[in-house]
This record gives C-alpha cells, sequence and structure tokens, in this order.
C-alpha cells in the first residue's frame, strides 16, 4: 500500500530572517569602521579683564606622608598659614596622589576653610602602579 507525500512538511527556505541578520552584521560593522577614537569638544571660553582675569593661584603638593610641597619647598601648617597670609591666593591646587591617605587633605582642605579659601581644586596625580 502506498502513502500519500504530505507536502506541508517539506523544508522551506524564509529570506526574510536572513536578510535581517545580514543587514544587522553590516550596520555592525559599519558603525565600527567609522568610530572616530578621537572625541572633540568645542568650548567658548569667556573673556575677562582686570582682577578675575589674574587669579592669584598657588598650588600645593601633598605627598604620601602628608608633607606639605609649595614650589619644591616644604612646608609645616605654621608656615603655610604665615605663606597663605603674605599671598592671599583666591584660588588653591591641591595636587595629591594615589598614594596620599585622604586624612591628611582633609586635614589640610579643613585648614584652608579656616583661612577662608574656600576655592580648592583637587588635583589627582596617578601613581606608576
Amino acid at each position: 500500500m502506498k502513502f500519500p507525500k504530505e507536502f506541508e512538511n517539506e523544508p522551506k527556505l524564509v529570506l526574510v530572517p536572513i536578510v535581517d541578520v545580514l543587514l544587522a552584521v553590516f550596520l555592525f560593522l559599519a558603525v565600527l569602521a567609522f568610530k572616530n577614537p578621537l572625541v572633540s569638544v568645542f568650548v567658548q571660553l569667556p573673556k575677562g579683564e582686570g582682577r578675575e582675569a589674574n587669579l592669584n593661584v598657588v598650588s600645593i603638593t601633598l605627598d604620601a606622608k602628608g608633607r606639605i610641597w609649595i614650589k619644591g619647598r616644604a612646608y609645616t601648617l605654621e608656615r603655610l598659614k604665615d605663606f597663605l597670609e603674605k599671598r592671599k591666593p583666591l584660588v588653591v591646587n591641591l595636587m595629591a596622589d594615589q598614594n596620599t591617605p585622604y586624612k591628611f587633605v582633609a586635614r589640610l582642605l579643613s585648614f584652608l576653610q579656616k583661612w577662608d579659601i574656600t576655592n580648592v581644586n583637587l588635583i589627582l596625580k596617578r601613581g606608576e602602579g
């Protein structure tokens, strides 16, 4: 006895999902090919004259042992107090590396706050390791 073939179970090739996958791969490769590693940000700097343009800035370096350095000279808190009274800085750049304990940074920030220096830039210098 012969059985009739079922035509409904024959394999079919549907092209729409294949085209969708190929289009997605093409888009992914196109994005990677035209990716620019440089990012630029356009900033319009304000034009200033007079006293605000010439800010009195002091750069203080704090090492891992809590010592305070200004232009290669070591300072204690008492000497720093005299230095700040003489210079009267408007801005302080405080530089420390990743090995400097935060307690030294906090102590110096508290000291600067007592002398009404509230414009402080914290600068982290990355270590070699």
